[in-house]
């Protein structure tokens, strides 16, 4: 199995990723009914974003932690979303840039967790 090694790496990894996403009971609700993400746009982005964590493109420069702000996640999302994309890179990929794009996935997952926390904005369960 080889590395995330160049644009087309990054390509099947966002596509095979945001695939996951998308079937994911959970996750397919928040990306697909609530927030109705327009996949055409949207993919190419992460495509943008990936490519400029793992290759420093500096195609992308936007702050993704706000367009999260809205959304409704619960305790537990974050863990979700990255899990899915841990078996996406597992299962395409192996190397130096596949460790990295998981060490940084799982950065911003936790950043974005506990910015939501702090912030208020994690739903909590009904009990």
């Amino acid at each position: 199995m080889c590395d995330i090694e160049n644009e087309q790496d990054v390509a099947i990894l966002v596509h095979s990723f945001y695939e996951k996403v998308q079937n994911d009971e959970r996750l397919g609700y928040i990306f697909d009914d609530y927030a109705q993400v327009d996949w055409d746009k949207h993919l190419p982005k992460m495509i943008d974003f990936w490519s400029n964590l793992l290759f420093q493109t500096g195609r992308y420069t936007g702050r993704p932690f706000r367009q999260h702000i809205p959304l409704p996640i619960k305790k537990g999302d974050f863990d979700r979303w990255y899990g899915l994309f841990e078996k996406t890179v597992d299962k395409n990929f192996s190397g130096e840039k596949a460790t990295l794009a998981k060490e940084l996935a799982r950065n911003i997952a936790s950043s974005f967790e506990f910015r939501m926390e702090k912030g208020g904005l994690i739903q909590r369960e009904q009990e």
